[in-house]
């Protein structure tokens, strides 16, 4: 019993003579003497410079409390004498007794007015590298096993500022509950970041659940939610955004990530996926799937300052939805199962952009139909004028290949290739309807090939080979296409020539040309044309009107009256031209009926729309026997011709015919050949 006594007495005493000297140092020693030793340890083992203007507090009992005034932390030479961090107010307090026992329990660290400016010089070193780096520990200095930390409190870092280059962090706030290993901490952080563009501004506010195992070095974040609001330049409405995640598990030794669920709202659209993620500290890889619920389109894009076109129907670019699954690494990405929904158009495929010394994009894309009249503007002007611009299938892929190639060439430093097909099951394009269209496209070089470009057409098909080269300052483009058993009446009833011909046929072109605006081309338009069409009209031109006309003329008698609407008939209709600088020449054009047949020769100048033909019509009596030849001359525009006999060549034919009446009479018909064929 009196050992015990004694050894009660003994650690009594020792417990006493520690508080004592604790008590002593609390009350005899002030830090704020020490701030000269303070700092010239932070500059030997920093190279940095510690500024202490405010007051040290220092308390013993139960904690070992410390509360630093306003305090900043000094750049690395080469980085300019602003501080490298500074603070208002901070303070951290640890518990004694565990201390003892080489147990760390810290209380909540607090930090207030944190100021963090992270730069870059002109050699590129950061001002934050090297940063905590102190000399080796040699042989005769101190050492020895740290604290194990068991417990903290928590952390609370209110009213920061973290800025980078022209990126600013500010009102960061930071609140970290509890933390003791494998056991759930909540967090929660907030701020507003910027990057220097007026207008511009991002938003952050983030609540999460942390469990993390420091040994395994694994981490699970549970109930995540992360909200805030986007404002651009010149959008007076900032954009809600919000994410959520039930679980999110990172491991840092497997460097594996994995969001089995997560959903996204930016201003009303709404995606859905889940993601999983390796080599998350070096050449990560992303792989998972997308899901896009229908989005309101003219209610959604307003939100991002975005303004939809008018179209002819109003309830076009109504509804957007997506879904597809990706993969993402160092080589490029990827899209398969891709789906995407626009209005009734469906459009399925995978394509894949990657990345090398030139970007290089492959796809395979296959749509449903689409009604591309839907889209054209409501204004009936340039909804005209589109249509004009689309008269064949030609024309509409020339345009789109111009677009695509222009922005291969501009939206990078890397050169743009490409390969892939697409297929539409059918496009309805004014009175147009197109069917089992497909093209395989190709870039390569700033060149674009559209070949094979196929597609069927009223009964008919197209086939085209289509190259467009952007190289230079002036684009060139080279077409060779065909269209087999096209009805002309549906294939121009969308365009200005809207009602002038009708028939069935093979129409061809082979040329090229130069420009990037339409007329530039049509002037540099070089090449052959030729078009044989069967049982069809020319409307607006009566030419049994114009032969009956000439006949009065010839006779001296009264024009006829003319019945019923100027319209011209035929069983064929075939032609050639030869195309030099955007004028169409001539010296085939056959226009044939069983009462009729006009040969014709001239040109037709392809930017003003001028036309000049010498055409000879004759009446036929029966096949290969003509009643009367008539010259006609034909000019104006084809869009509008003006048709009147030729009254210089009539006159001619007259005194030819009476010349040969004379010499039959004479009986030297041998001599009529002196005047051609009569």
């Amino acid at each position: 019993m009196r050992t015990v006594k004694i050894l009660g007495i003994a650690v009594g005493g020792i417990i006493a003579l520690i508080v004592a000297a604790l008590l002593s140092v609390w009350l005899l020693v002030n830090p704020n003497d020490y701030k000269g030793r303070i700092t010239a340890a932070v500059k030997e083992s920093t190279g940095r410079e510690l500024m202490l203007p405010g007051n040290i507090k220092l308390s013993i009992f139960p904690w070992v409390a410390l509360e630093l005034g306003p305090a900043s932390l000094g750049n690395p030479p080469g980085f300019g004498a602003e501080p490298f961090l500074s603070f208002n107010h901070a303070a951290v307090r640890v518990k004694l007794l565990p201390l003892l026992h080489k147990r760390l329990e810290i209380g909540r660290v607090q930090i207030d007015g944190l100021d963090l400016r992270l730069r870059k010089n002109a050699q590129g070193a950061a001002n934050w590298e090297n940063f905590g780096k102190t000399r080796e520990a040699g042989p005769n200095q101190p050492g020895g096993a740290l604290p194990s930390l068991q417990a903290l409190a928590g952390i609370s870092l209110h009213d920061g500022r973290v800025s980078y280059q022209d990126v600013t962090v500010d009102k960061f706030n930071l609140e970290v509950g509890a933390f003791a290993e494998r056991h759930v901490v909540p967090v929660s952080l907030g701020f507003e970041a910027n990057r220097g563009v007026p207008g511009e501004q991002f938003t952050l506010d983030a609540k999460f659940d942390l469990n993390a195992d420091s040994t395994a070095e694994q981490f699970k974040f549970a109930a995540v939610s992360l909200s805030g609001l986007v404002s651009r330049a010149g959008n007076e409405h900032p954009a809600h955004w919000e994410m959520s995640a039930d679980t999110l598990d990172v491991d840092l030794k497997a460097q594996t990530l994995a969001a089995p669920q997560f959903a996204l709202d930016y201003a009303g659209a709404k995606v859905n996926g889940k993601l999983d993620a390796t080599k998350i500290l070096g050449d990560m890889t992303l792989a998972g799937s997308v899901t896009l619920a229908p989005l309101q389109m003219r209610e959604f894009m307003p939100k991002l300052g975005i303004a939809l076109p008018k179209t002819r129907d109003a309830k076009a670019l109504a509804q957007l939805s997506a879904s597809s699954d990706f993969a993402y690494d160092a080589a490029g990405v990827k899209f398969d199962k891709m789906q995407v929904r626009l209005d009734d158009t469906t459009l399925k495929g995978s394509a894949a952009l990657m990345n090398g010394d030139t970007r290089a994009l492959k796809f395979d894309l296959a749509v449903d139909r689409v009604d591309l009249d839907r889209y054209l503007s409501a204004d009936s002007g340039a909804a005209a004028g589109n249509a004009a611009a689309g008269k064949t299938a030609a024309a509409g892929g020339a345009a789109s290949a111009g677009r695509t190639a222009s922005a291969g060439r501009t939206a990078s430093a890397k050169p743009l290739q490409a390969q892939g097909t697409v297929t539409l099951g059918a496009v309805h394009f004014s009175p147009v309807d197109f069917s089992n269209v497909r093209a395989t496209v190709s870039l390569k070089d700033a060149v674009l090939h559209l070949y094979p470009f196929q597609a069927q057409i009223d009964g008919g098909s197209y086939s085209g080979n289509i190259t467009l080269d952007t190289h230079g300052a002036t684009p060139t483009v080279a077409m060779d296409e065909h269209l087999s058993g096209i009805d002309i009446a549906r294939l121009l009833a969308g365009t200005s020539y809207k009602g002038r011909m009708s028939g069935r046929g093979n129409v061809n072109i082979k040329a090229t040309a130069r420009g990037a605006a339409v007329d530039a081309v049509m002037q540099s338009l070089n090449g052959h044309f030729d078009a044989n069409l069967a049982d069809g009209a020319i409307e607006g031109v009566d030419l049994g009107y114009e032969l009956a006309r000439a006949q009065a003329l010839v006779k001296r008698e009264a024009v006829p009256a003319r019945s019923g609407p100027a319209r011209t008939k035929f069983d064929a209709f075939k032609m050639s031209a030869q195309i030099t600088n955007g004028v169409a020449a001539t010296k085939d054009l056959t226009i044939s009926s069983p009462v009729l047949r006009v040969t014709g020769q001239g040109s037709a100048n392809l930017v003003n729309k001028g036309i000049d033909l010498q055409a000879l019509a004759s009446v036929l009596k029966s096949p290969g026997a003509t009643i009367a030849d008539i010259p006609l001359k034909i000019t104006g525009t084809y869009l509008d011709p003006t048709v009147r006999p030729d009254v210089e060549a009539l006159a001619k034919g007259e005194v030819k015919k009476k010349l040969q009446d004379v010499l039959k009479k004479n009986g030297l018909e041998s001599l009529k050949g002196l005047f051609g064929k009569p």
